[in-house]
C-alpha cells in the first residue's frame, strides 16, 4: 500500500478556535509516520512549538461580505487546496463538519472527482434535527465517504440512528488536549489584577460561547446561591453570545442579588488572552444542557484548572467525579450549588482533580496516541485503494 499521506482540509482555523486542534491533528499524524498539510483560511496560524504545514489557500471565506460571495471564494478555496493536494502527492482528504449544507456537498464530491479517499469528523451531530431536504443532503454526503469519525459513543449512537447503514464506516476517536499547543496559564495572582479580582476572592469561570443549551442560566442561579452566603465568591463570564439573548441572563444576575460580584466578558475572547482567564480561575464551570465534546471542558484540563461539569455522558465519557473533575445533575441548580461549595471546603481535592486531569490528557487524549487511532482507520477503510 502506498504510504498515507494527508490533506486535512478545515477552513474555520484561528477564525473560530479550531487552530489548537488542527495542529494537534496535523503533528500527531506526523509522529504516526503521516505526511499531513492543513490548508485553511487566511488567518489561521500555527499554535504550539511543533512544525506544522499550513498552506492558507481559503481567502476572504469569513467577514462581512455576503454569503454568495464568501460561498463562491470558498469553492474557489477549495479547488486550489485540491489542486495543490495533488500537486504535493496526497492521497486522502479529511474534512471536519459541524453542519452539513451545500459547501460541504461540493467538499466531498471534489475530493472524490480527484480521486482522493475522503474522511469526515462529524464534531456536531445536532444539525440531524433540520428538515428532509437537509436530511437528504446528509445522507447523500455521508454516502460518497470512505470514512466517519466522532468523538464519544453519544455521537456514534445519535448518527446511526439516523443512518445505521453507515456503521461500518463509523469510527469513535477521541478529540485530543491541549497540552504543548496553548501557552501556559498566566500566574494566577497576575491573572486576577489583569481581570480585576482579587487575591482571596473563589473565581468561578464560565468561558466559551454563550447559548441556550450551555446552560449559563443554571449556573447564574446556582452562583446566586452560594453567592449570598460568602462575598468571597466571584463569577467570570468570558465569551460571545451565539444565537442567543444576553438580556435573558442579566435579568438573572440583577434578580439573583450578587450582579457586582459578576464580571461580564460579553465578547470574543482572542487566544492571547486564554491564559489569564483560565489561569484567574479556581474552577471551570461546564453547566451544559447538550453537548457532544467540549474544547473547553479539554483546555482547562490540559491547562491545570479544575473543572466541573453536568453529568450528560459527553461530559462523563472524559470526567470521573472526584478522580479527574467534579460532576452535578444537570439544570440542578442546588446540586451544582453544593458541589462547588464542596469543592471550596476541601483545598485537597483541586490537587488530586488538577494531577489526575493532566495525566488523562497525556495518556488518552494525547495527540500522537489520537492520532495513531485515526491512521488505523485510515489504513482500514483505505485498503485497497492504493496498492503499490
Amino acid at each position: 500500500m502506498t504510504a498515507l499521506s494527508v490533506a486535512l482540509i478545515e477552513p474555520v482555523g484561528s477564525h473560530g478556535g479550531m487552530d489548537y486542534y488542527d495542529c494537534g491533528f496535523a503533528a500527531g499524524l506526523a509522529d504516526n509516520g503521516v505526511r499531513c498539510i492543513w490548508y485553511s483560511c487566511d488567518i489561521s496560524e500555527v499554535r504550539g512549538a511543533r512544525p506544522v504545514t499550513l498552506k492558507r489557500t481559503f481567502q476572504g471565506i469569513w467577514g462581512k461580505s455576503s454569503p454568495v460571495l464568501r460561498g463562491m471564494r470558498y469553492v474557489r478555496g477549495l479547488i486550489a487546496t485540491l489542486q495543490d493536494a495533488g500537486r504535493e502527492r496526497l492521497n486522502l482528504v479529511h474534512l471536519h463538519f459541524f453542519h452539513v449544507g451545500a459547501l460541504e456537498f461540493l467538499s466531498v464530491l471534489f475530493a472524490r472527482m480527484g480521486r482522493f479517499g475522503v474522511f469526515v469528523t462529524v464534531h456536531d451531530v445536532e444539525a440531524f434535527k433540520a428538515g428532509a431536504r437537509a436530511m437528504w443532503l446528509q445522507k447523500i454526503t455521508y454516502g460518497m465517504v470512505s470514512g466517519i469519525v466522532v468523538h464519544n459513543e453519544v455521537s456514534r449512537t445519535e448518527l446511526l440512528n439516523h443512518f445505521p447503514i453507515l456503521a461500518p464506516r463509523v469510527s469513535v476517536v477521541p478529540h485530543g488536549s491541549y497540552l504543548g499547543l496553548v501557552p501556559p496559564l498566566v500566574p494566577m495572582q497576575d491573572a486576577r489584577r489583569s481581570l480585576n479580582l482579587g487575591a482571596s476572592d473563589r473565581v468561578i469561570l464560565f468561558f466559551g460561547q454563550i447559548k441556550s443549551v450551555k446552560g449559563l442560566d443554571v449556573l447564574i442561579n446556582a452562583f446566586s446561591r452560594i453567592a449570598s452566603s460568602d462575598h468571597r465568591y466571584r463569577l467570570v463570564i468570558a465569551g460571545k453570545v451565539w444565537k442567543d439573548d444576553f438580556s435573558l441572563y442579566q435579568r438573572l444576575i440583577e434578580e439573583g442579588g450578587a450582579a457586582e460580584r459578576i464580571s461580564l466578558n460579553i465578547r470574543y475572547i482572542p487566544d492571547a488572552e486564554i491564559p489569564a482567564f483560565y489561569g484567574a480561575a479556581d474552577v471551570v464551570v461546564l453547566p451544559y444542557r447538550k453537548i457532544y465534546q467540549s474544547g473547553v471542558l479539554l483546555m482547562a484540563m490540559s491547562l491545570g484548572t479544575p473543572v466541573v461539569v453536568s453529568d450528560l455522558p459527553g461530559m462523563t465519557a472524559i470526567v470521573e467525579d472526584r478522580r479527574n473533575g467534579l460532576v452535578f445533575s444537570s439544570e440542578d441548580e442546588s446540586h451544582l450549588a453544593q458541589v462547588l461549595e464542596g469543592f471550596f471546603a476541601e483545598p485537597a481535592l483541586r490537587d488530586t482533580v488538577v494531577h489526575n486531569a493532566r495525566q488523562d490528557m497525556q495518556d488518552k487524549f494525547g495527540w500522537t496516541s489520537v492520532a495513531g487511532q485515526l491512521r488505523t482507520f485510515y489504513e482500514n477503510k483505505s485498503a485497497g485503494r492504493h496498492q503499490a
